[in-house]
């Protein structure tokens, strides 16, 4: 007697992270918000830690604008030191705000991928890609997601189209390209910790966009 063994079923997706549907044209890819608390409170912290004394400092140096000569370097102590610590920490808290309150949805289908960015709920941006044109699917790993002493990065998948390889800004605003300009690299995924969860997403983006050919040559 033969006994056949069944392939094992697939772990599902990380619900926090990625959700997918599954339509009849291809598949839809949601990226929720608050998919990187970790990344997004180191990011607020470190903003914290830079505003903080720099606010403080700035508060005490203040009065001292008015009194001569003592007031111009309190002045230059505040224009040197003291503000760039405010406008760093300010930076990195809305940097923190950013990666909890934003979202990506990516529909996939055979003909067109349409990548849609929101903030709050509020659209910020869409990009579509016609499949014709993606010259490749390419993993790059995002540095500001991984962990402190972890060897697991991070991935976004990133199409890259063939109309808009090696153009430049300038040349796109002298030839009336602009629309292949800002679409010559669309991130489809992100958020993707580790090898096999990209592995999976990138598969499944790839039949849906009957884009395999090009996994298989960037891997040949």
């Amino acid at each position: 007697m033969r006994v056949t063994e069944l392939s094992p079923t697939p772990s599902p997706l990380p619900a926090n992270v990625v959700r997918l549907t599954r339509t009849s044209q291809g598949i839809e890819l949601y990226f929720p918000p608050l998919r990187t608390p970790g990344a997004a409170s180191t990011l607020a912290l470190f903003g914290l830690a830079c505003f903080i004394p720099g606010f403080f400092a700035a508060v005490t140096v203040a009065p001292l604008a008015d009194a001569g000569a003592a007031g111009m370097i309190a002045l230059w102590l505040m224009a040197i030191f003291i503000l760039p610590f405010i406008a760093f920490g300010v930076l990195f808290v809305a940097l923190a705000v950013y990666l909890v309150a934003n979202s990506l949805a990516v529909v996939v289908t055979a003909s067109e991928i349409r990548s849609k960015r929101r903030l709050f709920g509020v659209a910020l941006h869409e990009r579509r890609v016609q499949c014709g044109d993606i010259a490749a699917l390419d993993a790059v790993t995002q540095m500001r997601h991984r962990w402190p002493r972890d060897g697991m990065p991070f991935y976004s998948l990133v199409v890259r189209t063939k109309s808009g390889a090696g153009l430049t800004m300038r040349e796109a605003y002298r030839t009336g390209r602009l629309t292949q300009f800002r679409n010559r690299n669309v991130t489809v995924a992100e958020s993707l910790r580790g090898d096999e969860l990209m592995g999976r997403v990138k598969r499944e983006i790839a039949r849906a966009a009957r884009i395999e050919h090009l996994s298989a040559e960037a891997g040949a």
